[in-house]
């Protein structure tokens, strides 16, 4: 049975066969393959984290300006699972951008779409997450362009966007943009979306089976809420755990405080992939990105705020999730800031 952590894992797993495929080796992003780091992670915050660390690395090791594109064009149709099905299925143009939007959240949650009218058709803006590590733009290139070249595959009539801005800082690539997307592109926007005309968006796709597009709308109705489920508990025994304090809390204590037995809390966890101590973990791991991205907080006092015995164990916490010393990584945040804009 597919769950909402393997719904995620087909878009990562896919990417990290990209990376491959275009020679960076997986071993030098950090701590062994990148979809496994990314999925050990039981919140979405530390997901988050990683997963934007990992494409960091990934552009340096690479130095392509064109890398998040290559990524991006060569996902195969699976890595948007049950998303890619209802596409297709879709009645036209119009109602496949919506499910796009409804159901983003089971793909990525590196940013939200957002779905407005403008003159002559319909905008697709993204968001970016707010999140102290910068979203690189090679990620958001890999995102759009996984998405064009799936909706490609699966729309009828040659349908293409009117235009696509992407945050790109080289204004040299855009003839190059425009090959990979097969639609017109602006670099160095600063808003990030693609426009389709209204003479597109409700043209009939005389392919869609509406009878199974229902059974797909099921299924991925179902998928978004057993994912919902599962952040909500995890975010409940975040918040628990930060409030008793990380050395202090215990699972017999943030169980009471959520009025569940330990063995039923613990098998709620188990039912979301993850585990108490995980949890913990994963919540000191986001903290300890937000402080190290306030340069006034010292290092020497971010151990004991978390909750670590001694300092060593804190930095090995660190290395271990992100691939780098305490110190580097508030480096390499400080640098991508500045370089991303």
């Amino acid at each position: 049975m597919t769950t909402p952590k393997t719904v995620i894992a087909t878009w990562l797993l896919g990417v990290a066969a990209q990376f491959e495929r275009l020679g960076i080796d997986l071993a030098e992003l950090g701590t062994g393959m990148p979809a496994g780091v990314a999925l050990a992670a039981p919140t979405r915050q530390l997901q988050l984290v990683q997963v934007r660390r990992l494409w960091q690395r990934a552009a340096v090791l690479s130095a392509d300006p064109l890398l998040g594109l290559r990524v991006g064009a060569g996902l195969p149709l699976q890595a948007m699972n049950v998303l890619t099905l209802v596409v297709m299925h879709s009645a036209s143009l119009r109602d496949a951008l919506s499910y796009c939007i409804r159901y983003q959240q089971l793909i990525s949650n590196s940013g939200r779409f957002r779905l407005s009218a403008v003159p002559g058709g319909v905008r697709m803006a993204y968001r970016i997450t707010p999140c102290p590590v910068p979203m690189h733009p090679a990620q958001v290139d890999s995102l759009f362009a996984g998405f064009l070249t799936m909706l490609y595959r699966c729309v009828p009539n040659n349908q293409r966007p009117s235009l696509v801005a992407l945050p790109g800082t080289d204004p040299a690539q855009s003839a190059a943009y425009e090959q990979w997307l097969e639609c017109p592109v602006m670099l160095e926007a600063p808003q990030i979306f693609m426009e389709f005309d209204a003479a597109a968006l409700d043209a009939p796709w005389p392919a869609a089976d509406p009878s199974l597009l229902r059974l797909l709308l099921g299924r991925a109705d179902a998928q978004r809420q057993a994912q919902g489920r599962s952040d909500a508990l995890v975010d409940q025994v975040r918040a628990a755990v930060a409030a008793e304090g990380y050395a202090q809390a215990r699972c017999e204590s943030v169980a009471r405080s959520l009025d569940l037995s330990v063995r039923t809390l613990q098998r709620r966890l188990e039912q979301c992939h993850t585990s108490f101590r995980q949890v913990v973990e994963a919540a000191r791991m986001t903290e300890a990105v937000q402080l190290l991205a306030d340069t006034t907080v010292p290092l020497s006092a971010l151990a004991e705020r978390l909750g670590y015995a001694e300092p060593s164990a804190f930095s090995h916490a660190v290395r271990g999730h992100f691939g780098a010393s305490p110190r580097s990584l508030r480096a390499d945040m400080a640098k991508a800031a500045v370089s991303l804009g």
